[in-house]
This record gives C-alpha cells, sequence and structure tokens, in this order.
C-alpha cells in the first residue's frame, strides 16, 4: 500500500513538471549607434588628432585644418580696427576743439551784438563775428559726422572679424559624440570638401536591440521593466530594460529567431542595455530572458 501511495505521488510530481513553462528565450543582435563627424568648412588636413579605435568623450578634438589664410585676413582685419580706433580718437579731438571755439564765437558774438546794439561797433564787425561762429557750428558738425562714418566702419570691421573667427572656428573640428572612433576617411595633407565626412564614432556605451514578442507573451513586457541578456562565452547575464513596446503587430521578420517558427503575428520591443565595461559589441547576438 504504502509503495503504490509513493508512486502516485512521482507521478503527480513527474506530472507538474511536464505542466511547469518552458522559459522563453529571444535571440537578437545588439546595435550601437554609428554616428557622423563632418566638418562645416572644407580645406586641406593639417592635423588628425584620433586613430581608429581610439575612445573620444564629446568634445575632443578630431582633426584641424589649414587656416593660414584666414589667420592673416583676420591680422588684416584687426589692423585696420586700430586705424579706425585711432581715427574715433583723432575725431574725438576734433569735437572738442571745435565745440571750445564754436563756444568762444558764440561769447563772442554775444558780446558783439550787444556793442552793435550801443553802437559801439559797425555791422560790418558784427557780420564778421556771425561769420565766424557759423563756421565753428560746421566744423563742429563736421567732425562729429566723421566720427560717426568711423563708427560705422568700425562696427562692419567687427563684424567682419566675427565672421572669420567663426570660419577659423569651423576649421577646428570636434566630436558632438561619445564613443569609439571606427573609421577616418581621410588622412594628414588630403582636402577635405565642404561639408565632407571625416570620421565615424560608434557609440559603445549603451547598445539597443529588438525582439519580437507573440501576443500570448506580450502582457508580460512593460516599459522599463528589467530584462537579462546572455552571451556565449560570458557567465554572467548582463542587465537591460524595455525602452519602448510597438503598438502595432507586424509579421514576424525573417531574419529574426523567435520560440515558434510559425509565421505569426508579433510585436516590436525595444530594449537597451547599458555598456560600461565594453562587454557588448555591434551586431553581437545575445539571448533575451525575463528575470
Amino acid at each position: 500500500m504504502k509503495r503504490i501511495i509513493v508512486l502516485t505521488l512521482l507521478l503527480l510530481i513527474l506530472a507538474a513538471c511536464g505542466k511547469k513553462d518552458k522559459e522563453q528565450i529571444w535571440t537578437t543582435m545588439m546595435e550601437a549607434d554609428l554616428y557622423r563627424v563632418s566638418a562645416l568648412a572644407g580645406g586641406r588636413i593639417s592635423k588628425i588628432y584620433v586613430a581608429e579605435g581610439d575612445e573620444v568623450k564629446a568634445g575632443d578634438l578630431v582633426a584641424q585644418l589649414d587656416d593660414l589664410d584666414l589667420r592673416f585676413n583676420l591680422e588684416q582685419l584687426q589692423a585696420s580696427l586700430q586705424e579706425l580706433e585711432a581715427q574715433k580718437q583723432l575725431f574725438n579731438t576734433q569735437i572738442a576743439l571745435a565745440a571750445a571755439d564754436l563756444e568762444y564765437q558764440s561769447r563772442r558774438q554775444g558780446r558783439s551784438e550787444s556793442l552793435y546794439a550801443e553802437e559801439v561797433i559797425p555791422l560790418q564787425s558784427l557780420e564778421d563775428g556771425e561769420i565766424m561762429k557759423n563756421k565753428a557750428e560746421l566744423q563742429h558738425e563736421s567732425a562729429q559726422k566723421n566720427l560717426r562714418l568711423v563708427e560705422a566702419k568700425r562696427t562692419a570691421v567687427q563684424a567682419q572679424i566675427k565672421g572669420l573667427q567663426k570660419k577659423i572656428g569651423d576649421f577646428v573640428i570636434s566630436t558632438p559624440f561619445t564613443g569609439r572612433v571606427e573609421h577616418l576617411y581621410f588622412d594628414e595633407g588630403e582636402m577635405l570638401p565642404n561639408m565632407g565626412q571625416l570620421a565615424e564614432v560608434l557609440n559603445i556605451q549603451s547598445l539597443e536591440a529588438n525582439i519580437y514578442v507573440s501576443e500570448e507573451y506580450l502582457a508580460q513586457f512593460k516599459p522599463g521593466m528589467p530584462l537579462k541578456l546572455r552571451i556565449n562565452g560570458h557567465s554572467a547575464a548582463l542587465d537591460a530594460k524595455v525602452i519602448r513596446i510597438s503598438n502595432k503587430a507586424e509579421f514576424t521578420p525573417k531574419t529574426v529567431l523567435t520560440p515558434d517558427n510559425r509565421t505569426v503575428m508579433v510585436y516590436a520591443v525595444r530594449l537597451k542595455a547599458e555598456n560600461p565595461d565594453g562587454i557588448l559589441k555591434d551586431g553581437m547576438p545575445v539571448d533575451v530572458v525575463l528575470p
């Protein structure tokens, strides 16, 4: 009797094990973002600061274009600016002198008008004084106009200097991205065309991938939920998380492996994995499992 009970329990355990859900595995390939580093201006490459395979951070220098002609033009404009500054000081002095002379001629003419009213001086002296006063006014106005002209020229030269400095800055090529230099398309001494692509930078800090989940398992996935990545040759599983779930069903892509080989409607689930140790590679196949 005891033997029958034991056999019955064993059968129940085996039946329970047979009903246990099989672990679901989704196989996919990791994808790294590839960025293009291009030049805003064209010219001869005088220096390249990186090599293929180098790790770079956003803002690091990649290359320097020959900007000697631009710097010569900048020196010329700066010299013109100094000349205009000297002219400005000269016209300020002329304005001060003309203002002093105008004030003197105005006082003198005021006295002449009083003397003429008392019939002390003739009309000719009064008219001569008026001419001197008008001449002083014209000189004062002329000096002010010359100053305004110089200031306008100075503003124009300053604008040209800013534009030239912008062009010189465009000749310094830096990367706006962090990652690894995957390709360099030019060597030092070669001519880089305007808006030409100089390098490609691969983002290896974090990688993404798609898995395709049937409706049967879709309810198990939520944005932000953790996932595990298994890699051949690496004993420990890596962490990942769901960042997006497609709202539209599609047919299983032919290049994607799913638990079911039949053509079914599936939903794309986008996952992202941080890669601080550089274990994950672009195009590396991984198995995705629920934690």
